[in-house]
């Protein structure tokens, strides 16, 4: 974090400032955050994703996007449905890596941040609609 305040202010550095936010929004709400940046894939032409962390509660395993706009009705199409099944993809492939996973409910959210201080979360955004 430390390195984040006194880097410069660029797109990239927003970025992650809006993960960092969010996975404190988790955190505050009983979530353990297991992963975060995790590549699903090798290169950046595969159909992984790379997701921006992963959280956990109970049995329920959520796997998080973060969307970050300077307008609120960019939001609408932040996460087109090729995305959205490079993020699936990317879960599947992390649960099948982590085979202690296998039994937990699957949930995929996503996070649309408008900075400084507006944080929405979307449960069960992106439906999984395959069996690993």
């Amino acid at each position: 974090m430390k390195k984040l305040l006194k880097s410069k202010i660029t797109p990239y550095n927003t970025g992650k400032l809006a993960e960092f936010l969010c996975r404190l929004y988790m955190r505050l709400h009983g979530y353990k955050i297991i992963a975060k940046n995790y590549h699903a894939g090798t290169g950046k032409k595969t159909p992984y994703g790379e997701l921006d962390f992963v959280a956990l509660r109970g049995n329920r395993i959520v796997f998080c996007e973060v969307k970050k706009r300077k307008k609120d009705t960019d939001f609408e199409k932040a996460l087109s449905y090729k995305q959205q099944q490079r993020i699936i993809n990317g879960g599947l492939n992390f649960i099948r890596k982590n085979k202690q996973y296998t039994s937990s409910l699957i949930q995929f959210d996503v996070f649309y941040v408008k900075l400084p201080f507006m944080i929405k979360r979307i449960e069960n955004a992106i439906y999984l609609d395959k069996t690993y």
